[in-house]
């Protein structure tokens, strides 16, 4: 029992660091889902939704890159910074939570703890984002 107990203190933590050390690819990977969906609703087959979604996604980073790398103004900055956040944020909320909802009883500290849960993942995304284009 309490190795049990140990072994999935161990666990939450890793699906955590997890968590923050891929938080920076929530969005190139709701658009790589998104296109590929697309692709494969319009009966073009596994392999071309497959190949549409990495395309989508590929392209999706290059241009942040991009934006970044010639961008003079810091509003241009935040801005790709934010969009890149934002989907890590909702990512992090839901992690959180569903942690949250196995380990707690009802209550508002549920909602509280993701909500801090969302903060932590976005600003943890928000710094590797700013880190890697630098």
């Amino acid at each position: 029992m309490l190795i049990g107990l140990g072994l999935i203190i161990v666990a939450v933590f890793m699906i955590c660091a997890l968590l923050f050390r891929l938080s920076i690819y929530a969005l190139p990977l709701f658009v790589a889902f998104l296109a590929g969906s697309a692709a494969y609703r319009s009966d073009s087959g596994i392999v071309a939704a497959f190949a549409a979604a990495a395309i989508a996604a590929i392209v999706l980073l290059a241009a942040a890159h991009l934006a970044l790398a010639f961008a003079r103004s810091d509003l241009t900055r935040a801005a790709v910074g934010i969009a890149f956040a934002a989907p890590a944020a909702v990512a992090g909320y839901h992690a959180v939570h569903g942690i949250a909802v196995a380990t707690m009883p009802q209550s508002a500290w549920q909602l509280v703890v993701s909500l801090i849960g969302a903060i932590v993942i976005a600003s943890a995304s928000w710094t590797q984002w700013s880190r890697a284009c630098q």
